[in-house]
C-alpha cells in the first residue's frame, strides 16, 4: 500500500514540474528574457529557450506525456496486486483526476502566475533535458513540421497596438502615451498628401518680381518659407525664407529679384509616406517640401511641423487662428475664419471629424477649389457653411452642429 502511495506521489511530483516549467517558460516574453538574461546568470541560460521554443516545448510536452503513460501502467500493475483486479477502474479513474487537477492544471497555473521565477529556476533542467531527449524531439519535429507550416511572428504590430490599449485601459500607461503608439504604427499608412497644406492656401512668389513688388506678399505670408517660381506656379525654382526677404527690404535691397534670395527647394511626391519624408527632410535639413501630384503638378506644401502633428498631436503658433477668435453664436452654432484648425472645432463641438487640415484645407478637399458663396457639405455631424469668400482662401464660414435645423 505504501509502496503504492509513494508511486503515486512520485508521479503526480514529477508531470507537476513538468507542467510548472513548460507553463513558466511559454509565459515569460521573450523581451522579458532578454531583460532577465542581462540582469541574471540563470537569465543567460533561458534566453535561447526563448529563442528557439520549438525544442525545449517539444522535449517537456513528450517528457509529461511519457511520465503520464508509464506512471498509470506502473500503478494500474502495483494497485492490480494491491487491491486487486476489481478495484484497478475506480483507481484509474481517481488517479486521472488526481493528475488532471495536481498534476496539470494547477502546476500550469502557478507556472503561469510565478513565471519568471519558475522559467529562471527551470531553465538549466530543461536545457539538459533538451539535449537527453535530442533524438526523440528531432524525430517528433521532423514528424509534425509538415502539418505546422512556417513559425510566425512572435511579436506583430497588431499585438503591440493591441496590447498597448490594454495598458490605457488597466491604468499602466496614460492616453497620450497609447495614442503616440497607435500613431507610430500608422506612420507609414500616412502620406505626403494627407497632411500637406493645400495648394490655393500657399503664398507662391514670382522668382523674377523685386524684393518691394513683393513686399505686401512677404509681410502677410501665412509661412515663414515661401515657394519661389519663374513662369508658372508649377515650376519651382527654390524656396526663401521670409526674414531674409525682410532683412533685404530693410537693408535698401529693393530692386533685387527674389530669386537672388533662394535655395534649392525639396520636391517630393504626395504619394510619399511621411515616415520616409521625415527621413528625406532631415537629412536634407529642409523644414518645408514641394508637393507634387504623378503628373508633376503642385499641390500643396507639407512642413516638419504637419508630420511632427501626426504624432503628438496639434502644434499652435503665432500664425495659427486662436480658440477665442472663434464666435459662438448659439449651444450649436459657431462662425470661424478659414485657418482655424479642425481640431478646435472637435474641441466646441466634442466631435471627431477626420481631417487634420484647417477649415480651408478641408474645404478645399472637398470641392477641389475655393468654394463659391454660398456652399456648403456635411462632415463629422456637423454642417459647413461658407458666408465668406476672399481672392485666395475663405473668410467666413459658418458651422453648424446639428444638421437637422440647417434650413
Amino acid at each position: 500500500m505504501s509502496t503504492l502511495i509513494l508511486f503515486v506521489l512520485l508521479l503526480l511530483l514529477l508531470d507537476a514540474l513538468v507542467s510548472a516549467a513548460e507553463a513558466a517558460i511559454f509565459s515569460v516574453p521573450l523581451h522579458r528574457a532578454k531583460f532577465l538574461a542581462d540582469k541574471y546568470r540563470l537569465g543567460k541560460i533561458l534566453l535561447p529557450l526563448k529563442e528557439s521554443m520549438e525544442r525545449p516545448i517539444t522535449t517537456l510536452i513528450a517528457l509529461s506525456n511519457f511520465i503520464t503513460i508509464l506512471g498509470s501502467v506502473m500503478t494500474g500493475i502495483i494497485a492490480d496486486r494491491v487491491f486487486g483486479e476489481e478495484w484497478v477502474g475506480a483507481f484509474a479513474a481517481v488517479l486521472t483526476f488526481l493528475v488532471m487537477v495536481f498534476g496539470e492544471i494547477a502546476p500550469k497555473r502557478l507556472g503561469e502566475r510565478y513565471a519568471e521565477h519558475i522559467a529562471l529556476a527551470a531553465a538549466p533542467a530543461v536545457l539538459a533535458l533538451s539535449g537527453i531527449f535530442t533524438p526523440i524531439t528531432w524525430l517528433i519535429q521532423k514528424i509534425t513540421r509538415p502539418f505546422l507550416g512556417s513559425v510566425p511572428k512572435t511579436t506583430s504590430e497588431e499585438e503591440i497596438a493591441f496590447l498597448a490599449g490594454v495598458a490605457e485601459r488597466e491604468g499602466a500607461i496614460e492616453h497620450e502615451e497609447n495614442r503616440l503608439i497607435q500613431t507610430i504604427f500608422r506612420f507609414n499608412d500616412i502620406t505626403a498628401a494627407d497632411i500637406m497644406t493645400p495648394k490655393p492656401l500657399v503664398d507662391f512668389i514670382d522668382g523674377n518680381r523685386t524684393v518691394a513688388e513683393l513686399a505686401e506678399v512677404v509681410k502677410t505670408a501665412k509661412h515663414s518659407r515661401l515657394p519661389v517660381y519663374e513662369s508658372d506656379v508649377n515650376n519651382i525654382v527654390g524656396m526663401v525664407h521670409q526674414r531674409n526677404l525682410l532683412i533685404a527690404l530693410a537693408n535698401g535691397e529693393v530692386d533685387q529679384p527674389v530669386k537672388n534670395f533662394a535655395w534649392d527647394a525639396m520636391i517630393v511626391p504626395e504619394s510619399r509616406p511621411i515616415d520616409d519624408l521625415l527621413k528625406d527632410m532631415r537629412e536634407k535639413r529642409a523644414q518645408l517640401a514641394v508637393v507634387i501630384s504623378d503628373y508633376g503638378n503642385v499641390v500643396g506644401v507639407v512642413g516638419i511641423e504637419d508630420i511632427i502633428e501626426e504624432l503628438v498631436g496639434e502644434i499652435i503658433d503665432e500664425k495659427d487662428v486662436a480658440p477665442e477668435l472663434i464666435k459662438r453664436v448659439s449651444k450649436n452654432e459657431i462662425v470661424v475664419h478659414g485657418q482655424t484648425r479642425i481640431a478646435y472645432i472637435n474641441q466646441f463641438f466634442n466631435t471627431e471629424i477626420k481631417s487634420k487640415k484647417s477649415v480651408n484645407g478641408l474645404l478645399l478637399e472637398k470641392f477641389g477649389e475655393i468654394p463659391a458663396l454660398g456652399a456648403s457639405f456635411e462632415a463629422g455631424g456637423v454642417r459647413f457653411h461658407v458666408e465668406v469668400v476672399g481672392p485666395r482662401t475663405i473668410d467666413r464660414v459658418r458651422i453648424i452642429k446639428n444638421i437637422e435645423k440647417v434650413v
